[in-house]
This record gives structure tokens, sequence and C-alpha cells, in this order.
């Protein structure tokens, strides 16, 4: 039997997730006999996981390179004709160029697999791993269903790539989405312990347990590219395809992980799963005394602080506009009032600050006033998105895409359009552990 990568990413997802718990109460008491014992066994098995993803990914890359059909209108048993380009010893290369290379293969040939392994033998030679990763598509890929998967060594490149393009996915939790739903469960209040006294029954406490449901929700990303770019062999136009198509990915989940609304196909965003009574009004207008900030921000603090969240991985998400007005701030005597926010990884109030432009900064703030923004607070260990890490692209050269609010034909400007699919959900397994400041005017 085959080994199920996408199983075995499930089953390390879930081993690290305990892992990380008991990495948690590490770094506040020491452990116990029993979880240090559970701990090692933990990190020997996700290792043993990790190598066994390894392999799986080999042996796939090598059934892939020797089940690769003839060309069309090739006779069984002819020749193979050489690679116009012969096979050249790679040299190490950024992450997600091979992505970029199959996107143009398949873009070039028009969605054709076989077309497409043969322009990247022509452009990359016949040992090139994309031309391997085009023969498994081969073997796996619908046409009928519209647009080309990305093998999962691909798929997996780009969703590494958006980490440090994000805010959001960067800060929390990732788990794999296998079959398109998944549920998992959560505890909304622990198991209490009692002293007892001699003779005394022990009192018991049952927890109280939840459940966060995830679907897969699909993501578009477009990128349009000269049709003589795209026959090109160069670094810097798949550094381009590559570039687009993450950017373009990073902008529309960021944006959908804070503030989607969760009407229609996106997902509900942090902002709408807040707890009402965890969201507070900012006062002080556009220019608040460092008195009302402490007094709007302790609330927020307070709100997490009642809850009894842990703490794993606080952060405040804010705007540059609220951010740069507090870094500014000087008291009476030309002193910084939050001097932490000028480090290199900037703190407000002993906890991690992201600097976080999606956050709009047009929202109506009552009285007429349409320059509100919002400032975040939360316990990140408990921000959870589910990737399904299948990737699907197509290209249409006859397809009109928006540029601000001009519709641009890509067929008159001799383009071809590239969409790249994939999917994923968010959500968070504790609502009491995310608190808002609303209304917020500061530095306008």
């Amino acid at each position: 039997m085959r080994p199920d990568i996408a199983g075995l990413r499930q089953e390390r997802a879930k081993a690290m997730e305990k892992f990380d718990g008991l990495a948690a109460q590490a770094g506040l008491r020491a452990l116990n006999e029993e979880e240090q014992a559970s701990f090692d066994q933990l990190e020997a098995d996700i290792k043993g996981i990790d190598g066994r993803i390894r392999a799986a990914e080999r042996a796939q890359a090598l059934r892939a390179s020797t089940a690769i059909p003839a060309p069309a209108g090739q006779e069984p048993g002819a020749t193979v004709p050489p690679a116009t380009v012969p096979a050249q010893p790679r040299s190490q290369e950024e992450p997600g160029i091979d992505l970029a290379r199959y996107t143009r293969a398949i873009t070039a040939s028009r969605g054709n697999l076989s077309a497409a392994r043969d322009w990247a033998v022509a452009q990359f030679g016949e040992g090139h791993p994309v031309v391997a990763d085009i023969g498994a598509a081969m073997q796996t890929n619908d046409m009928s269903s519209g647009g080309v998967f990305v093998p999962e060594r691909l798929s997996s490149q780009l969703i590494q790539l958006l980490y440090p393009r994000t805010v959001i996915r960067r800060i929390s939790r990732v788990v794999p989405l296998v079959g398109g739903t998944d549920t998992i469960p959560t505890v909304e209040k622990g198991v209490n312990a009692y002293y007892i006294g001699e003779g005394n029954d022990i009192t018991t406490d049952e927890p109280s347990f939840g459940a966060l449901s995830f679907k897969e929700r699909e993501i578009a990303s477009l990128v349009p590219l000269s049709n003589k770019l795209i026959r090109l062999s160069s670094v810097g136009i798949d550094t381009y395809v590559r570039d687009m198509m993450v950017q373009g990915f990073a902008q529309a989940e960021d944006g959908a992980f804070l503030r989607g609304t969760g009407v229609g196909a996106g997902p509900k965003g942090l902002r709408y799963l807040i707890l009402p009574a965890n969201i507070f009004n900012a006062s002080g207008a556009a220019a608040p005394t460092a008195a009302q900030i402490d007094s709007d921000t302790r609330k927020l603090l307070l709100a997490l602080s009642g809850a009894d969240i842990p703490m794993i991985n606080p952060r405040w998400l804010m705007h540059d506009r609220v951010f740069l007005f507090l870094q500014d701030l000087r008291d009476a005597n030309g002193n910084k009032v939050y001097p932490g926010l000028e480090a290199a990884q900037p703190n407000f109030r002993g906890y991690p600050v992201e600097r976080f432009n999606r956050i709009p900064t047009n929202l109506d703030a009552g009285g007429g006033n349409l320059d509100g923004t919002e400032i975040y607070f939360g316990d990140f260990s408990f921000s959870m998105i589910a990737d399904s890490y299948r990737i699907r692209i197509d290209a249409n050269e006859a397809a009109a895409y928006k540029v601000g609010n001009e519709m641009v034909s890509a067929y008159s400007r001799n383009q071809t359009l590239i969409r790249g699919l994939a999917g994923h959900d968010y959500g968070v397994s504790r609502r009491q552990a995310f608190a808002m400041l609303n209304n917020v005017r500061w530095g306008a």
C-alpha cells in the first residue's frame, strides 16, 4: 500500500499540537516524570513521521519519472526523441521557482499536460523535477474538473512562501484540511483540581467542550502575463510569476482571515468571531492622552486575564497609523511614553506588536467621522488556519480582469491570465482569547 502523504501530514499536525501543549507547560514549570516521557516520545514520533513523509515524497517523484506516457501521436515502443536541452546539474534555487515553471508550462500549453511536458523538457531538460511533476499530474488530474492540480511538493512550497508575506497565517496554528471538511474539538472549560480532607469525597467538575468546524473555502489569485514572457526561459520571469501568485494569495487571505464576514464564499474572520463583550470603544478621538490609551487598552488585557487565557502566543494587531502615533507619543518631559515600540520586535504593554495595514482606517467612528480603525489583542495559539494543500491552476487568454475600476481585456493586450485556486478556512478555538478596541481615531 502506498503511503498517504496527506494523512501523514495530518498525523504530524495532531502530534505537534500535543507537543506544543507540553512545551508550553515546560516553559512555566518543570515537567513531571510522566509528562517528560510523553514529551520525549512525541518528539521521537514527529521526527519519525517527518522521515516517512520525506520517503513518501521521494517515492512519489520516482514513480512519476518512470510513468510518463508517450507524447500525442507517438506509436508505443517508438524511440523518444532526445531533449532539445541536455540535462544539467541543478544549483540550489529559491523556493517556489519550480512552482512558477510548472505554472508557465501549463499556461504555454493551454492546459494540455502532454504538450506541457514536452515544453518543460525543451526548456529545462529531461531530468528536471518539473518534468516529473507534470508526469505525476498526468496520472492524477481530471481535466473535466477545470484547471490542473499542482503536485503536493509544489503546493507546499507556495504555502511556505505565504508565511513571511502574511500576518494572520504567520502567527496562527496551521493544520491540514483533508477531504474538504473537518471538525476539531475544543475545550471551553477545563477540569479543575481540589484539596480534600480525610474521609471527604473528591469534588468533581465536568469539562466543557466545543467544536470548531472547518469547510474548504476557495480563494483565487490572478496573474496577467505577457504571452511573449511566458515562452521565455528566464529565472527573472519565474520569480515574477511566483511572487505575483504569492502576493495575490497573501493579500486576499490576510483580509479574509481578519475581517471576512462569512457571508458568501469566504471565511468568517477574526473581527466577527470576537465575543461582543470583548469589544470596547476607544476614547480620546484623534489625539488621546496616555491616560486614555492606558485605560482603553487595559480593558483588552483584563478581558483575557478574566478568562484565564494562558497567553502562549499573545499579539497586538494595529495599523501603522496607530503604531506610529503611539511610537511618537511623549510625556511632558519629552520622553517616549511607550519606548518598547522602538525595539526591533516592537512590544506594547509587554506584548509583541504586529503592524498590520490590512486593518481599515476609514471605518465609521460615529459623529460623521469616517477615519476609524481597530486594535486587536489576543492569544493567537487559539487562532487556526486549515489548509487543503490542493492548489489548482488554469489559464485563459480571452478573459478580462480589473485594474482599479477599469476592466482590462487580456486578449486585446496579448496577455494570458493565470488563475491560481487554493482552499482553506479560518477559525478560533477559544473566542474568549481575543478582544478588540473599536472606533479608534488615534493619529487620524
